[in-house]
């Protein structure tokens, strides 16, 4: 095998696209990871899984069952615990009432004791006739306890002794007087007037009948009536029928009897004397006979009521008791109203509830009932005899009086149980997940280990180094190594490879070279034409958005071509097809890869240019072709690299350098083979002679498959007309010429600025909610204003007002979106400022895209921009309209003319001229909404304005006057200690940036620079020629370009260079320049001949 012809490939450094030794190795696909992967799945590891999936199933099943159970349990123990605590409550309520009852019993017996001595004692008294001396005293003491109301004296008063009792009586009421006197002496009673009235002269009731047998006159009472015309007294209790009734089955025991509950108010509410409780609760009356005297034989004289409330007593008796129990009370008797009563205990007090509660809307969870001096009563039936009548006591407990007592010890036992089972099961999985991910290591290690240098060699190269690398390893250890990634990281030449790693690699480069001569390939060397310039107006994310983009579709087309990418060498794409495995189409497979990266190329080109501006649109790809042999193999060492040596390599090469932007250039040598092929219709020979180096003048083709498509699998169909999305090759200069001179039909650019201007518009509104403030548009106010808003004449200021507000914090907010009005109406409004300019070759709407970008550039590279977002939203609406309706000529001529516009504006005619076109069409009523959302109030429409006429009126960079006033400022303001204020530094940052912007063709890259100085120069001397100029332009060109550099370029980018905003897109603006000036030095004036 003849090698002495192979040259290494220093010719790729001789094109400018030498790898460097420090590019990391490409990430492997997605595709080769899980393809290597799928090699861990095994019988083995499907019954493991399965195992596994059975000890958790009985894991979950027993925790499950165990803390069901436990929590059944639990509940059920919990439930006894608050019943039993329940019923001993309802038991403390009825020992409660019935110790309450007994004491009312006592108090009416003392009362009837007392009655019976007074009157033995009082030799005046004669049967019913008697009046207890100090009554006031004995009542007091007997309703001391709280749980009598009312206690009444009434004489027994037969038909007889009816005459004689009602004299009695009436000569006898001065009882009242002495009582109240006392009450209010003896216990501060407030008794108010001490002239209670005359009682009523006789006996009445209900039936007013004088023909009964016996009655019952209430005689006296306490408390005493404060008006005896209005109380009870000498009211006839017998003539109320359930009141006979209770007194006649006393007196037939003997013992005191007890009502049912019954509308007791008329003894209650006598006058003078107000009631505590806002409703009336339910009471009961216990009546008790009075006997005359001590003997057998003495007759009963007189009758002593107690008027009792029940609230009374459950005030007592549930006062120590826990809230949520309700008790309800009703009388079993044959004259009970049948009514259900009910009172509840809160945690302040006792609440009656009224009378037939629905119970079931309490919550009630437990009941209790009992039966109280009736039928099957154990309290105290002995003392209210045998025949007498009792209430039905129920006792509820409520959800609230459960959950004082529950301990909800259910859930707790139960959560134990399950955390016993989950730390078991816990213990388990990560015992199994250390487990699982030690297995997933080694398998993702080997499935990277393999993908990499899959990515890296082709299969046979990359399974002989992988061989070498384990041999040395085990002649070295004696064992073979288990690390695939030991292997890789020999083969891709890691720094941090052990002692023993390393003295694997040493041995391995001890072996045979791994290389090859492959006689029948086709090499492609594509590069991006104009990628160049294009980066150097571009961020770094933006520069690499583009590449990965490109090369990642051309990857793509080349796995299905089965082409084998060799390198990317920066915009540089290098692949070919014949190795490692030999294709003996090759040249056809290379063609029409080559021609489906072009048409992708141009698709992402179209794509990308709404994201990375409309200079996108002219970058395109060129194209170099070459079938020849070519020697291929890997240069052991640090960082190994599969590599193509021979020249072929440096011919490809020379025939894509040599070739033209969006092309497909190609050898003679390939345009033999594909002749033979058949293929001579794809070939168009280059009219030129190509003059290569080292070479010679050769004959080169242009390669042409417009006219036809191909399937994934290689096949031919002729097709019979052009597909729009791949454009001719001949025709493709012409293309981007009129692409860029037919700037008002791109609805492209249209859209680039409607979004970038709507995306600072967005931080505006942001701003404007975050300060906070509630802003009512003053609609006539604004409209006068704008009205009266001075823009063309108006005159620039050496310091905008500027208030405090929300600044450029808001990027992360910026990913909303505008109104739908207001973003319809921007979109309408960027179509009318395209429209209203001239197609002028430099002062055109292509421009005003590239300061802006320029502009774009110049704000998101600096860390502490002042600005805020109002005024950054006018700063960049100025770099869009600062050249609208521009005449084509300079001020200078505008003046000598004594053209209108000069006739119209004292000075910067063009400028000022812009400013009321923009106005003009911003102040239309269909921008309404657009405006409002721009200034709402009239201070950020001055605000506004200020920016606008200040940075257009900047653009005024020919006035040496003007400028001179300005720099003269702005070093004032970069002057350390100075006494520049906040606004007027931030004046200076505008004028600054809207005027760098205008002029940043001039620093930035050289053929940047050379296409807008040729439009420029186009524009002018188009205007001479039309006898709009006193001098040929090619007469000053060069010396006025040199002069322009050095009065306004230079001085403009070293102020930048020293804002601390800018100061690194300064310096490298300002490098730019000065390369550029001595670029221009040195070449000018061939360049000015050419134009």
């Amino acid at each position: 095998m003849a090698t002495s012809a192979v040259t290494p490939i220093t010719s790729v450094e001789e094109a400018s696209r030498e790898l460097s030794a420090d590019t990391p190795p490409p990430m492997p696909s997605r595709a080769a990871l899980e393809h290597t992967s799928s090699l861990g799945n095994s019988n083995d590891t499907k019954l493991i899984n399965r195992s596994k999936c059975v000890v958790y199933l009985v894991l979950f099943l027993s925790a499950a069952i165990v803390s069901v159970s436990v929590f059944l349990l639990a509940e059920e123990e919990d439930k006894r615990w608050y019943t039993d605590e329940f019923e001993e409550r309802a038991d403390e309520v009825v020992k409660g009432v019935e110790s309450s009852l007994l004491h009312s019993v006592e108090a009416s017996g003392n009362m009837g004791g007392s009655w019976t001595l007074q009157t033995t004692q009082d030799p005046s008294a004669n049967g019913a006739n008697g009046t207890y001396a100090n009554f006031a005293v004995l009542g007091e003491a007997l309703s001391s306890n709280g749980l009598t109301q009312v206690m009444t004296v009434a004489p027994v008063v037969t038909a007889a002794t009816r005459t004689q009792w009602e004299a009695y009586a009436v000569e006898n009421q001065r009882w009242i007087v002495l009582d109240l006197l006392l009450l209010s002496n003896a216990f501060g009673y407030n008794v108010g007037s001490l002239n209670p009235g005359e009682i009523p002269e006789r006996i009445y009731g209900y039936d007013n009948e004088d023909t009964a047998a016996e009655h019952l006159p209430i005689w006296q009472m306490f408390p005493p009536p404060q008006n005896a015309s209005q109380s009870p007294i000498m009211f006839d209790l017998l003539s109320i029928d359930w009141f006979a009734d209770l007194w006649n089955r006393s007196l037939y025991t003997s013992w005191p009897a007890v009502s049912a509950i019954q509308d007791l108010d008329f003894l209650v509410d006598y006058a003078g004397y107000e009631r505590e409780e806002e409703v009336s609760s339910p009471k009961f009356v216990m009546v008790q006979p009075i006997f005359g005297g001590y003997e057998v034989t003495d007759g009963i004289t007189a009758a002593a009521t107690s008027v009792i409330s029940w609230a009374d007593y459950f005030a007592v008796v549930l006062g120590d008791q826990p809230s949520g129990i309700i008790v309800d009370i009703h009388h079993n008797c044959p004259q009970s109203n049948g009514l259900t009563y009910s009172f509840k205990k809160t945690q302040d007090s006792i609440v009656y509830l009224g009378e037939n509660v629905d119970i079931a809307s309490l919550d009630v969870a437990l009941t209790k009932d009992y039966n109280l001096f009736g039928e099957g009563a154990p309290g105290p039936r002995a003392f209210l005899g045998g025949d007498s009548c009792g209430y039905i006591l129920t006792v509820h407990a409520t959800t609230e009086f459960i959950e004082l007592w529950q301990r909800d010890d259910s859930f707790l036992a139960s959560a134990t149980v399950l955390a016993i089972f989950g730390f078991t099961a816990l213990v388990f999985f990560t015992y199994d997940f250390y487990v699982q991910r030690r297995n997933r290591r080694v398998t993702n290690t080997a499935a990277r280990s393999t993908a990499i240098v899959s990515s890296l060699f082709p299969k046979n190269v990359a399974a002989q180094m992988m061989e070498e690398i384990e041999e040395a390893t085990t002649t070295r250890t004696g064992k073979r190594s288990t690390k695939m990634s030991d292997a890789v990281q020999q083969l891709v030449g890691s720094s941090n490879l052990s002692q023993g790693n390393a003295s694997a690699l040493a041995v391995s480069k001890k072996a045979a070279p791994i290389a090859d001569l492959f006689e029948h390939t086709t090499i492609m060397f594509a590069d991006i034409a104009g990628f160049t310039k294009w980066s150097s107006t571009h961020e770094p994310s933006d520069v690499f958005t583009l590449l990965e983009t490109i090369f990642n579709a051309f990857d793509n087309i080349a796995d299905k071509r089965h082409v084998f990418k060799v390198e990317t060498v920066g915009d540089c794409y290098v692949a070919v097809c014949g190795l490692p495995d030999p294709c003996r189409d090759h040249a056809i497979v290379m063609a029409r890869f080559a021609w489906e990266c072009m048409r992708a190329m141009r698709k992402i080109r179209n794509k990308l240019e709404k994201k990375l501006g409309a200079d996108t649109r002219e970058l395109d790809m060129r194209f170099g072709l070459h079938s020849g042999p070519v020697t291929a193999g890997v240069i052991r060492g640090q960082r190994p690299r599969f590599q193509l040596f021979g020249d072929s390599m440096n011919k490809t090469s020379r025939i894509e350098s040599s070739g033209q932007k969006g092309k497909v250039h190609i050898s003679d040598e390939m345009a033999n083979i594909l002749k033979d092929s058949g293929k001579e219709h794809w070939l168009s020979k280059r009219e030129d002679v190509v003059n290569l180096k080292g070479l010679g003048e050769v004959p080169t083709y242009w390669l042409g498959l417009q006219n036809e498509r191909h399937s994934a699998t290689g096949s031919v169909t002729s097709i019979s007309s052009t597909d729009p999305s791949e454009p001719s090759s001949n025709d493709e200069l012409a293309l981007i010429k009129n692409q860029i001179n037919d700037w008002k039909n791109l609805p492209e650019l249209t859209s680039w600025h409607s979004k970038f201007l709507a995306k600072f518009l967005v931080r505006v509104v942001h701003a404007r909610q975050a300060s906070g403030r509630q802003i009512e548009v003053d609609e006539e106010g604004l409209q006068a204003a704008e009205k009266t808003a001075l823009f063309g004449h108006a005159d620039p200021s050496d310091c905008i007002q500027f208030e405090s507000t929300t600044s450029r914090d808001l990027d992360s907010q910026t990913a909303s979106k505008l109104d739908k009005a207001a973003m319809d109406q921007l979109k309408d409004f960027v179509q009318q400022i395209s429209d209203a300019y001239n197609p002028h070759p430099f002062h055109n709407v292509q421009h005003a895209s590239h300061v802006v970008t320029s502009l774009k550039k110049l704000l998101e590279s600096s860390q502490e921009n002042p600005l805020d977002p109002l005024t950054e939203f006018a700063l960049v609406l100025s770099a869009f309209v600062h050249d609208v309706d521009h005449p084509g000529v300079s001020n200078e001529q505008l003046v000598a003319e004594n053209e209108a516009l000069a006739k119209i504006y004292e000075s910067s005619p063009a400028e000022r001229n812009s400013l009321d076109v923009f106005w003009n069409i911003f102040c239309q009523e269909s921008f309404r909404e657009l405006r409002r959302t721009v200034y709402q109030t009239t201070e950020e429409l001055e605000h506004f304005r200020q920016v606008m006429v200040q940075s257009i009126l900047s653009t005024d960079i020919i006035d040496k006057s003007m400028q001179q006033d300005r720099i003269k400022r702005w070093e004032g303001c970069l002057k350390a200690g100075g006494n520049a204020t906040l606004g007027q530094r931030k004046t200076c940052i505008v004028e600054q940036l809207i005027q760098v912007s205008d002029i940043a063709h001039t620093m930035q890259h050289w053929g940047l620079y050379q296409k807008w100085n040729g439009k420029l120069y186009d524009e002018i001397s188009a205007a001479f020629h039309n006898g709009r100029g006193g001098k040929n332009p090619k007469e000053f060109w060069y010396k006025g370009e040199q002069a322009f550099y050095n009065d306004i370029v230079i001085p403009v980018a070293t102020l930048l260079s020293e804002e601390v905003a800018f100061r690194t897109s300064g310096r490298a603006m300002l490098q730019n320049a000065k390369d550029n000036l001595r670029e221009w030095r040195g070449s000018g004036k061939e360049v000015l001949a050419s134009l």
